[in-house]
């Protein structure tokens, strides 16, 4: 650890001046006031989502959200359970760490599902919904939409195969905010 952080130190004591002067920090306060647009997503949401593709079924899904790094983030946790009740073992989860990259004016998402792990990237829509989409390789890309508001939550999901041509929906989901 000490060797670790001592190089650090070296890292930034010795960066050339050339370099130094041509780095911007990152803009905290802008990355937060992006952040801010999506804190209607922060608590806890349940809901169905009917999947459509691979195979179709329904879902009995829950969401918890919070902010972490004082708004900075966004954590997302999401659980399928083939039960209302939720009980038992989910049959899907996930979790979502956003944020937002001020240098690149878009949001970053790392996701984890079913064993994938993935990094997307969103972007608000003119409309107001907002937007995060993946290209896992080759043709294939993914977008899931989402439109929210304080007590309602609702994402599409889907998939092209075609560089974005024409597109097939996967997923259909409808959360409202859990009390």
């Amino acid at each position: 650890m000490r060797f670790a952080i001592a190089a650090l130190a070296a890292l930034v004591l010795f960066t050339p001046a050339a370099a130094a002067q041509s780095y911007q920090p990152p803009n905290v306060a802008e990355q937060r006031e992006a952040m801010a647009r999506l804190a209607p997503l922060i608590g806890r949401w349940s809901g169905e989502a009917n999947v459509l593709s691979p195979t179709a079924m329904r879902v009995h899904q829950s969401e918890h959200v919070e902010a972490a790094l004082d708004g900075a983030l966004l954590i997302v946790r999401g659980a399928g359970y083939d039960n209302a009740q939720h009980n038992g073992e989910p049959i899907f989860q996930a979790l979502a760490v956003i944020s937002y990259n001020d240098a690149r004016d878009l949001y970053e998402f790392r996701t984890y599902a079913m064993g994938h792990a993935a990094t997307a990237t969103g972007q608000f829509l003119e409309d107001g919904a907002f937007r995060w989409s993946l290209a896992p390789g080759g043709p294939v890309r993914i977008q899931y939409t989402i439109r929210f508001g304080r007590d309602a939550w609702s994402e599409i999901g889907e998939m092209s195969t075609d560089n974005g041509q024409t597109w097939t929906r996967t997923i259909d989901m409808s959360l409202t905010r859990a009390r």
